[in-house]
């Protein structure tokens, strides 16, 4: 593995963040999407577990990490966003200002690829594959799918856990499922476990067992926070 991209200059808006790469190594990972599957997970088992939660995953659980690179999320729900504990990382224009209590990235090209440095984020078309690469450069092993379906519910056809995402558009579902396909087959070399309700991966397995199959040690937020910011 490469060793994480250093910023010389310290008043670089990404210093702090290019700092991070594999300062959790070896720690688990969930990552929490949003898709409808997500409303029968036991999220209150991950209070204690390293997360990383994508865009309103935070209605279900105040995730260790909140991420999201739209600003029409931070418009609509700045209110909750300010009242979580996890800290917030999140695309440099997804912030209506600069905040010093926020983390940034950028993003970079089009096309997904891996990155060991955690500013740095690559492609376009689903915050799925962006936050994976994000679990990747943190150095985290096994990183778990939660709530990243990539499709609709069967029964009632919503789109998302809480009800029908207004900003989806007739590409976002297969654009979820391009980033799944390139989660699945990048060759990042983690053991990488699915508990979602997606056609992508041909097995998947609860929460429950992915924490006891392969024995998941849980962290606590300060815990992983101090690894995560110490110098």
């Amino acid at each position: 593995m490469a060793k994480p991209t250093k910023v010389k200059n310290r008043k670089h808006p990404y210093t702090r963040v290019a700092n991070w790469g594999n300062k959790l190594k070896g720690i688990p990972c969930f990552i929490i999407g949003n898709a409808p599957s997500l409303n029968k997970a036991p999220i209150n088992t991950l209070e204690n577990y390293f997360t990383i939660g994508i865009n309103r995953s935070f209605f279900k659980i105040d995730t260790t990490i909140l991420f999201w690179q739209d600003l029409a999320l931070w418009l609509q729900e700045k209110k909750a966003i300010k009242k979580l504990k996890a800290l917030k990382f999140c695309r440099s224009a997804a912030t209506t200002k600069k905040r010093e209590d926020f983390y940034h990235w950028q993003l970079i090209g089009r096309k997904y690829k891996l990155t060991t440095n955690p500013a740095n984020m690559y492609g376009r078309g689903s915050s799925g594959a962006l936050a994976f690469q994000l679990a990747y450069a943190l150095g985290c092993d096994p990183i778990v799918l939660v709530g990243m379906d990539c499709r609709k519910d069967k029964k009632t056809g919503i789109t998302d856990f809480y009800g029908n995402n207004a900003m989806h558009r007739s590409n976002t579902l297969p654009n979820c499922v391009n980033a799944l396909k390139w989660i699945k087959d990048c060759g990042h070399g983690r053991t990488l476990i699915n508990c979602s309700k997606n056609k992508v991966f041909e097995e998947r397995i609860s929460v429950e067992e992915a924490i006891e199959n392969f024995k998941l040690k849980p962290y606590t937020r300060e815990k992983l926070l101090k690894k995560l910011l110490s110098e």
